[in-house]
């Protein structure tokens, strides 16, 4: 027990916080525990007595301990009250997610603060599951599609077999319609298998300069295959700037986006010209928008809907796959996609980055309430 605090006092106290079915911790103006109760006793997983008269700041994570508690305790001096959601940790080293609610507490000596805490680990586990159902319920409707796809190569190849059983001499336009019905499906299937085999992202903080440099020297050589002019532009304000991303995954939705702009010249006569641009967005969460633009026949209204689905393409002998792969990474990336199209004006794809997801009051100390705006 703190010899600051009246004993007298802090026995009332402990005696009421123990009717609140919450774990509670009294916490004094040197930022030690002054009293514990038995809910946050069975919460870290030890007796009282190891947590009363400790410093709280070893509950928190070796990262948080230097800006995010500090935080806390300024805004609750400041405000009277904070409430968010944290990592913390056991004296045995395990860690849970708990929602942090404090209050300020005026015990005579000084202005100490009294957090109220509940784990909360559960549901986020039940928010990861919820996500994965999602994610499952997506490749069931696939795998509808799928089906489908199949379908009509399939009963064109069983069809020219069983005529070509029939005949003495094949006709050879019979064997170019098998072997062509056959490639489609093998590159269905290929393509399915590389989408459900994709893995999940390893996310990072990667310079958003290296990023996109790397990805306009992967792409220069497709430009060149397909005659395009390629035009591109980093924002100023990006330098130096990073972003969530796994360099090795990104490519693979940037490229399909590209190679969709590259072929929207196809059947225009205007020269190919596509233009790539990193700048920073509107408005927040995210910290960069990579926009792949080109000035081709554009999209039509009635499909703009469907563009993302699988296996969808206006393109013959195209699978249809490549910005459903670009949808997923960047979901996963916590990032964004979005699609401007207008018919004879062409087409934008915005490719958004998240910044830093930790909130600011866990990277950035709190301002005093006196200090100007």
């Amino acid at each position: 027990m703190c010899p600051s605090v009246n004993i007298e006092e802090t026995s009332i106290v402990s005696s009421i916080l123990e009717i609140i079915n919450s774990a509670i911790l009294l916490v004094n103006a040197d930022g030690q525990i002054v009293v514990a109760n038995s809910k946050a006793a069975k919460m870290f997983g030890v007796p009282r007595e190891k947590l009363e008269g400790n410093l709280l700041s070893g509950l928190f994570m070796p990262d948080d301990r230097a800006i995010f508690l500090p935080n806390i305790l300024k805004i609750t001096a400041q405000a009277g009250e904070y409430e968010g959601e944290g990592m913390l940790l056991r004296p045995d080293g395990t860690t849970f997610i708990a929602l942090i609610a404090t209050s300020a507490w005026n015990y005579g000596q000084g202005t100490g603060t009294v957090f109220t805490l509940h784990d909360v680990t559960g549901f986020k586990e039940l928010e990861r599951v919820l996500r994965s159902s999602e994610r499952m319920a997506f490749l069931g409707r696939m795998l509808d599609d799928i089906s489908h796809q199949i379908r009509n190569p399939v009963l064109a190849i069983g069809g020219f077999a069983r005529r070509l059983s029939n005949m003495e001499c094949p006709k050879p336009e019979y064997v170019d319609v098998i072997l062509e019905e056959s490639g489609r499906l093998e590159q269905l299937l290929a393509t399915l298998s590389d989408f459900l085999g994709l893995p999940r992202p390893e996310l990072a903080m990667v310079p958003i300069k290296d990023l996109f440099d790397r990805m306009i020297r992967e792409i220069q050589p497709i430009a060149r295959e397909k005659g395009i002019k390629l035009e591109t532009a980093f924002a100023p304000e990006l330098e130096g700037q990073r972003a969530l991303a796994d360099q090795n995954i990104f490519p693979r939705a940037f490229q399909p986006v590209f190679i969709n702009a590259c072929e929207a010249y196809d059947m225009a006569d205007t020269k190919g010209r596509v233009e790539i641009r990193a700048v920073t967005p509107e408005k927040e969460p995210f910290t960069c928008v990579i926009e792949i633009r080109d000035y081709g026949m554009g999209i039509r209204p009635g499909m703009l809907p469907h563009i993302f689905d699988p296996f969808f393409t206006t393109k013959t002998g195209h699978i249809g796959m490549g910005l459903t792969f670009a949808k997923r990474i960047q979901e996963e990336q916590e990032g964004g996609i979005r699609i401007d199209s207008t018919m004879g004006k062409g087409t934008t794809v915005f490719l958004s980055l998240m910044g830093e997801r930790r909130r600011p009051i866990r990277t950035n100390p709190a301002q005093d309430s006196t200090d100007p705006d």
